[in-house]
């Protein structure tokens, strides 16, 4: 039988501070080199694969202009440049994605950059706010 997630037990996180109002959030992009290797003589091409690409993240939900350890953290990341590698886009309650920081050659790049932020707001709804980070170095699941 399939263990599906359930989304509700999903959050966003900057080590244990949560991202509050967030409602979603994707890993995209995430690819690997595909080097050629094929010599002359050879009857079809060959590869091997090269470097992996961790892509980048978006997560977004409900702007929340007092949430000043996380949504506010993330703009302040942005605007200054600064590297995260704390932030964790939990799957359950227990399970989640971050930067491989201890990973063996890569571990002291591994982190995210956040790349772009979106504030939004409607007559009719909620303030909106998502943000989009770049990874750098290695992903891990935990």
């Amino acid at each position: 039988m399939p263990t599906f997630a359930a989304g509700n037990n999903a959050k966003v996180t900057l080590g244990s501070t949560t991202v509050l109002g967030m409602g979603n959030w994707k890993m995209t992009g995430i690819t690997v080199d595909l080097l050629e290797t094929t010599s002359f003589g050879d009857v079809a091409k060959q590869f091997m694969t090269g470097l992996m690409d961790w892509g980048t993240a978006t997560f977004g939900g409900l702007y929340d202009m007092s949430n000043t350890g996380g949504q506010s953290t993330l703009i302040s990341a942005m605007i200054n440049n600064s590297k995260i590698a704390n932030l964790r886009l939990y799957l359950n309650s227990v399970s989640y994605w971050v930067a491989n920081i201890s990973h063996a050659t890569m571990g002291s790049d591994a982190g995210e950059y956040v790349t772009g932020c979106n504030i939004g707001q409607d007559k009719n709804g909620l303030g909106t706010i998502d943000f989009t980070v770049r990874f750098t170095g290695p992903v891990v699941f935990q």
